[in-house]
């Protein structure tokens, strides 16, 4: 595996918490190579952190885990199966469009959460991928 994607937070001391086991077994696979950091801060329970969450870490770690399974999908394809997959609510009629969301991006805020939420054990129980808790984003 040669990209890694986390999620942490900044604690009140200005220090960075992130899933160090995740990241140490990352390094010990690609010794000897460089690496390319970016980071993104967005306030907690914003629709900013939820849509920077999806597609800056979910998407990319269920690409990863399809493509162990065996299935390769571009991130834009992952994005619209995983949207695909969601068995709530989809309907744009709400934001007043009146077609069947395609991509998470569509999504209200409490559609996203309610995806989130679902998505969260969807991944644990099919792609064996830990999602963070929405209540904590």
């Amino acid at each position: 595996m040669d990209k890694l994607s986390e999620s942490g937070i900044i604690t009140d001391n200005g220090q960075l918490r992130l899933p160090m086991e995740r990241l140490n077994a990352f390094f010990a696979a690609n010794k000897g190579k460089r690496v390319v950091v970016r980071f993104e801060a967005a306030e907690p329970g914003s629709t900013e952190l939820q849509l920077a969450y999806y597609y800056n870490y979910i998407v990319p770690t269920v690409s990863a885990a399809l493509y162990e399974q065996g299935t390769r999908m571009r991130e834009r394809a992952v994005d619209e199966w995983l949207v695909e997959q969601y068995p709530g609510e989809k309907d744009e009629r709400i934001l007043g469009f009146g077609d069947d969301v395609k991509q998470a991006r569509q999504m209200d805020k409490r559609q996203m959460f309610d995806f989130l939420d679902w998505l969260k054990q969807y991944a644990a129980e099919n792609l064996y991928v830990y999602i963070e808790d929405p209540r904590t984003l």
